[in-house]
């Protein structure tokens, strides 16, 4: 067993140090046409709704446009009616302080100028949403960002489309609802309590429980996921469309089919997702 254990922290460690070192790569995408693009879009437009993660240098770079995030905006816009995407303060956990108006999200220059055109933002002062659109998470527990009646475990139950554009490797936030709901080796619960501001003069008491990875090598360089290993095993399985254009990488996939595969990879192996 201690021989195991052995084995899945060298792989642990291995894997996290892998995706670090990526992380801060400069963008490899090379100039391209825009319409291989659009016409991969296009053949999902039947979709209402869409979660997106999205690369806005990689974007710049491939397509030479001055404002890559209005670029984006405008293709995702024009054939989806409801557009979610991470409007992630983890530092609530820390500072107490939540302000729906004004606290930016903290992953992604998409996400923060996305904050402006979202039509509302969840109040989970942790793992908030940004929506635009109809598409209704108002009714949601933000109580318990990826708990029973969460925004995430609905995005799952409505099998939501997933497109990442631009991103170094495959991105899905509906990974941190999957280790919770299984409640993997490596994290606890933890609850933090603070202020939410829904505007400049409105504001209460609030608490959200989420959890943390207390996996020993996290205190010394945060975990990263195996995403090549991630994107390996869900082309295997047919429930990935990957593409590569010049360097800008596409990933479209669904929320509920995720969480059916890594359910099963997670059942196997609990280390599954850092290994």
């Amino acid at each position: 067993m201690a021989s195991k254990n052995k084995i899945k922290d060298l792989k642990t460690i291995y894997s996290t140090l892998k995706y670090n070192y990526i992380k801060r790569q400069k963008s490899v995408a090379s100039p391209s046409d825009p319409s291989k693009m659009t016409a991969i879009l296009d053949k999902y437009k039947k979709h209402n709704t869409v979660f997106v993660h999205i690369g806005l240098k990689q974007i710049k770079t491939a397509y030479g446009v001055d404002d890559p995030y209005g670029f984006i905006f405008n293709e995702l816009t024009k054939r989806f009616q409801s557009i979610m995407t991470p409007g992630f303060t983890p530092s609530f956990k820390k500072t107490g302080l939540y302000h729906k108006e004004l606290s930016k999200p903290e992953y992604g220059s998409f996400a923060k100028n996305f904050l402006n055109d979202a039509t509302y933002r969840t109040d989970d002062p942790a793992y908030s949403l940004l929506v635009y659109g109809k598409y209704d998470l108002t009714g949601c527990n933000t109580k318990e960002s990826f708990g029973k009646g969460s925004s995430f475990e609905k995005i799952d139950k409505d099998n939501i489309l997933n497109i990442n554009i631009g991103t170094k490797w495959l991105v899905s936030s509906q990974a941190h609802y999957i280790e919770y709901k299984n409640m993997v080796p490596y994290i606890k619960k933890e609850t933090h309590e603070g202020i939410i501001y829904y505007n400049s003069t409105e504001h209460e008491k609030t608490s959200v429980t989420t959890y943390k990875n207390i996996h020993w090598f996290n205190k010394y360089l945060s975990i990263i996921w195996n995403r090549g290993k991630m994107l390996k095993d869900m082309l295997k399985s047919d429930i990935i469309e990957y593409h590569n254009i010049n360097g800008l990488k596409i990933f479209i996939f669904r929320s509920g089919d995720l969480k059916q595969f890594l359910d099963e990879k997670i059942k196997k192996d609990p280390y599954y997702l850092i290994t």
